[in-house]
This record gives C-alpha cells, sequence and structure tokens, in this order.
C-alpha cells in the first residue's frame, strides 16, 4: 500500500508534537528524514525537512488532527525569517559551514610514503 506525505516541517520539536498527535490517535505513519535532522539541523532545508508518511486510508485523518493544532505565538523562528530574507547571502554561508565542518583538509598534504629498507 503506498504512502502518502500527510505533513512536512523542517523544526525538530514540531515533528516530535506531530508523532505523539498521531501515535495518540491511534494512527500509523513513518518519518523520512528525521534522523539526519536530529543529529545535523543545518541540513533540514537540504533534505527538504521531516515528511510524515501515511497510508492513503489514514491521510485525510493525519492531515486533520495536524491542522487542528493551534498557532503558536513567534513560531517563526529567526533563522527563517532571517533566511527568508536573504537567501542567497544564507545559502552561501550554509555551504561555508559546510565546507568548513568536513573533516576534509585538501590543504594538508604530507607526504609520508613508507619505504622497504
Amino acid at each position: 500500500m503506498p504512502l502518502q506525505i500527510a505533513h512536512t516541517t523542517l523544526m525538530l520539536p514540531e515533528a516530535l508534537v506531530i508523532e505523539s498527535l498521531l501515535s495518540a490517535h491511534g494512527i500509523r505513519f513513518a518519518t523520512a528524514g528525521k534522523d539526519i535532522i536530529s543529529q545535523a539541523p543545518q541540513f533540514a532545508i537540504l533534505y527538504g525537512g521531516i515528511s510524515f508518511l501515511v497510508s492513503e486510508e489514514d491521510l485525510a485523518d493525519a492531515q486533520r488532527l495536524i491542522a487542528s493544532g493551534k498557532a503558536v505565538p513567534g513560531y517563526t523562528t529567526i533563522e527563517s525569517a532571517a533566511f527568508e530574507r536573504r537567501p542567497l547571502r544564507n545559502a552561501i554561508l550554509a555551504f561555508v559551514m559546510l565546507i568548513m565542518g568536513a573533516p576534509f583538509p585538501f590543504w594538508y598534504r604530507k607526504s609520508t610514503i613508507l619505504s622497504a629498507d
């Protein structure tokens, strides 16, 4: 049975609340992207966030439950508002952070060749 995307979010706390909401109402679901985003939140936009996949029979119920939540004041974070104002600059900064954090010392070339004497 194919799964349908009921909801997608970039925020891990929202995903945790939705997980408990769906579980409490007995709706079976699978999450896509939660593991990578919980370990490396800077990849949330790159991987498309956390998606909740449910069966076709439960799709309408899941979407109705998720939509029934009340809006939290100040939910839009400073980071997401800043990213929307200057997307190019922040995309470049995210790329630089990725390169700086990658353990790939391309500038360091030490030739240690073991010689058999």
